[in-house]
């Protein structure tokens, strides 16, 4: 059995070092920054060796990896990396352990605050000494709106517990519903190819869909070789690695190489961002899990944020132009918090926020100018009176938007702005790839509270036609919410555990007729359920339930992953009354169902929906 290693060392047979940080950065003055166009999702790596003197065991016999990492950050010239949720012990020691839930929660909303669709954690058995921030994030209240997927290595992971974390409603997608996951140090070989082969099968089995395989090699050459050996979906890379120094230029100019030169290879591409890297920690305090140990030239230097945030959108932009290589339309960076090799984006202790907020620049607010770096757009929507965007010069044509991340609905909107500057403006929308007008108006003021019949979209945005100097927008707020599909449980077949009579079947709660209703019969309200077969699978993430009498003490909304796994939890709920609408990650299943726990006499339900927003 191999074991999972991801950074054992470039020459390494089971992975390469390969490694850099992730910090996205504020706009320059007077640039505009594009908007992420089609949507594309946007991953952080996960390398969570930051567990103390926790044996890991589980990965190395006898070692505890937590404090060699530790022991790397210790010299004073890396303290600039220690987490918000580390100790600097003394000019010569650190403490980085993440091994709390209030830790944990803090890392998501961080993640989540950054605009970051996915985590792809580094597997590592349950047990293993290295499986703690994965499992905090499993079991985490807040982790609804950041996905998770995998980075495997050769026998990392039993097939039928990664059909398992597949099936999970919040475990990443793309391409309407295929599972994402990436291999690292995997070799073209027979192993290899026979694995995946299982792994698809193996989904297929658990009725999920064909998952999308990405194999990860920064030679384009290898990466190919590998992906067609294991008829992989995509190429990518963990990331690239610098050396002597180099400026930070040469590894964006490093990064839109490779990905051009993997794209030549004729596969698909998930491009990859180095945001930086120096692995001179590891040079100088060698460990048992780096073998060769790295040599100290392998370092470039940190990055300005505005570089990395240049090299993040060169990624975006990339996805935008090359969309048929691109078909993932994701982008993954190296990486959260690789700490001792110099990849976070992690708030620390030294720079705060810094990288969290400029990642949030980067993938949710656009402008079309700055009038520097501490007037973004992102001070238009921060929720903060003291902050604002200007616009760099001029007041015609110029425009700050926000992207909600999915389709939403909005008909008010609140704007305030400095010095009455504006005399006309519209409120935009995005429909598709087209910019349509919501609102037309003169000025703002203070405070301006606008209604407008309501309009769905992607984006919005203020768009001004005329004022006096610049646009100056301390907030602007709309009233989005999600846009809720139609009901997906229309016209398909329907079942339930009982029914009370003829009268009262399973298909009378799915007719969108509030005037009948199904209920179901029997002592034993637990264990009552009712369900939809949609038929195919389809994605869904909302539930709206209206029942009689109040009768519901404790209910699931539960899908079927599969004739392996089952029935599955997607939310869990008590009461549900006249209306209820709920909402959770989004599952992809054939069938849907309430499963009741508990309540006061037989269940009766007028009307159940399922739906995406």
């Amino acid at each position: 059995m191999h074991s999972f290693q991801p950074l054992r060392g470039r020459a390494s047979k089971r992975a390469m070092a390969v490694a850099a940080a992730l910090c996205l950065a504020s706009l320059t003055p007077a640039a505009a920054l594009a908007a992420n166009g089609p949507g594309a999702t946007v991953g952080a790596i996960r390398w969570d060796a930051w567990v103390g003197d926790t044996s890991t065991n589980g990965v190395i016999a006898g070692s505890h990896i937590g404090l060699e990492v530790e022991g790397a950050l210790g010299p004073n010239q890396f303290h600039d990396r220690i987490p918000f949720y580390g100790v600097e012990t003394s000019t010569s020691s650190v403490q980085v352990r993440q091994l709390t839930q209030a830790q944990m929660d803090a890392d998501i909303a961080y993640a989540k605050r950054a605009g970051l669709n996915y985590w792809a954690f580094c597997y590592y058995a349950d047990g293993s000494g290295m499986d703690i921030a994965r499992n905090l994030y499993q079991a985490s209240a807040q982790r609804e709106g950041l996905n998770f997927t995998l980075v495997l290595g050769p026998g990392s992971i039993p097939t039928p517990t990664l059909v398992t974390e597949m099936a999970k409603p919040h475990f990443q997608k793309v391409l309407n519903g295929r599972p994402l996951l990436y291999l690292f140090g995997f070799s073209a070989d027979s192993y290899a190819a026979s694995y995946v082969a299982e792994v698809r099968a193996a989904a297929t089995t658990a009725g999920l869909p064909n998952p999308y395989i990405v194999v990860m090699n920064p030679t384009s050459s290898t990466a190919a070789s590998i992906a067609s050996s294991v008829e992989a979906d995509a190429v990518s890379a963990y990331a690239d690695s610098p050396i002597n120094g180099a400026a930070y230029s040469q590894v964006i100019s490093q990064n839109g190489a490779n990905w051009n030169n993997h794209k030549a290879t004729g596969h698909k591409v998930v491009p990859w961002v180095t945001a930086g890297w120096d692995n001179r920690p590891r040079a100088l305090y060698p460990q048992s899990f780096v073998s060769p140990t790295p040599p100290t030239n392998a370092w470039a230097q940190q990055a300005t944020a505005a570089e990395v945030a240049t090299n993040l959108q060169n990624a975006l932009t990339w996805n935008q132009n090359f969309a048929a290589t691109a078909d993932a339309n994701t982008v993954i960076m190296y990486a959260w918090n690789e700490f001792d090799e110099g990849g976070w984006l992690t708030p620390t202790l030294s720079k705060g926020t810094d990288r969290v907020d400029a990642l949030s620049n980067a993938l949710k607010y656009a402008s079309s100018s700055n009038w520097d770096a501490g007037q973004t757009a992102r001070g238009a929507f921060d929720g903060d009176p003291s902050t604002n965007w200007q616009a760099a010069s001029g007041f015609a044509n110029q425009w700050v938007e926000i992207d909600f991340g999915k389709d939403s609905t909005f008909s008010q909107a609140t704007i305030s702005e400095y010095g009455a500057r504006t005399t006309g403006y519209r409120i935009e929308y995005l429909n598709g790839s087209t910019w349509k007008t919501a609102y037309t108006g003169t000025g703002i003021g203070a405070s301006s509270t606008v209604t407008f019949p309501a309009v769905t979209g992607r984006k919005a945005r203020l768009y001004f036609t005329s004022g006096i100097d610049t646009p100056i927008i301390y907030e602007a707020s709309l009233n989005a919410t999600p846009n809720v599909s139609a009901n997906l449980a229309l016209n398909r077949s329907y079942a339930a555990s009982s029914q009370w009579d003829a009268t009262q079947g399973a298909a009378k709660a799915f007719d969108n007729d509030p005037n009948t209703n199904w209920q179901g019969s029997g002592a034993n309200i637990a264990g009552t359920w009712l369900e939809v077969d949609f038929g195919v699978r389809k994605p869904f993430n909302t539930a709206t339930m209206s029942e009689f009498g109040d009768r519901t003490g404790g209910y699931r909304i539960e899908y079927w992953a599969g004739p392996t796994v089952g029935w599955t939890t997607a939310y869990t709920g008590t009461t549900i009354g006249a209306s209820k609408t709920v909402t959770f990650p989004t599952v992809n299943a054939s069938k849907a169902r309430i499963y009741w726990t508990s309540g006061t006499y037989t269940p009766i339900i007028y009307e159940a929906s399922f739906g995406l927003n």
